[in-house]
């Protein structure tokens, strides 16, 4: 179970009212941790690509994997290299 750290549920209610406009699109998630915002979105999506560092966060995604089209990574930002034009959303949160 995901640790939660958005108590007032604004985080989630802002990434609810998004959803529709991520039907059909292909997104990179930075900083997806153990996949608790990923849950929301990835069975809406054309494709995901969640990455995080945190081995340890990455480990406990792929033990539980969100549905929908989801690639998940052990990798920092810094190291990904991916074409232009890859994606159509860029999401962070809590991530810097």
């Amino acid at each position: 179970m995901a640790v939660r750290l958005d108590p007032e549920g604004n985080e989630i209610a802002a990434l609810t009212a998004l959803v529709p406009s991520f039907v059909g699109s292909r997104i990179l998630e930075v900083g997806c941790g153990d996949g608790r915002l990923t849950r929301l979105y990835g069975e809406n999506a054309a494709s995901v690509l969640a990455i995080d560092p945190d081995e340890s966060a990455i480990a406990t995604l792929r033990n539980d994997p969100p549905p929908g089209p989801v690639e998940i990574r052990a990798i920092g930002f810094e190291h990904l290299v991916v074409p232009d034009q890859t994606f159509d959303v860029i999401l962070l949160s809590w991530s810097l």
